[in-house]
């Protein structure tokens, strides 16, 4: 199974996504599943790379290994103007449809190919 973190910050914007697992849906190289939340996860990395001017170090990294990994991080702290934290949200925010939608369409019958899980970041006052 595929799990999907959502992160979001206490303002409620998505701050990060992680992704590892295999779908198991089909055999490799043609597990649609597998393919569609890649391609989830790359057009996050690859928008707010574009549509937000981050350089892709800063943002985004796949780890090799047995279990996939592929992690992007939202940087607001280095989107200089408010219309590109607002361009990255609403990005983040489509993307996460697009794994809820993924989730809905595949998992049924008993089967669950990918789980969307979502969390809040814990500040600590200094």
């Amino acid at each position: 199974m595929i799990t999907v973190k959502i992160v979001r910050d206490t303002k409620r914007r998505i701050t990060g996504m992680f992704m590892k697992g295999h779908a198991g849906y089909a055999r490799h190289g043609k597990d649609i599943v597998c393919s569609s939340a890649s391609t989830l996860i790359y057009t996050l990395a690859n928008s707010i790379e574009t549509i937000c001017g981050v350089a892709a170090e800063d943002i985004s990294r796949i780890v090799p290994g047995n279990d996939v990994m592929a992690e992007v991080i939202i940087p607001y702290d280095r989107i200089k103007d408010e219309g590109g934290k607002d361009r990255a949200s609403v990005v983040a925010e489509t993307i996460y449809t697009g794994f809820i939608t993924l989730a809905s369409a595949t998992n049924s019958n008993g089967k669950k190919y990918i789980e969307v899980k979502e969390e809040t970041e814990k500040h600590t006052e200094v």
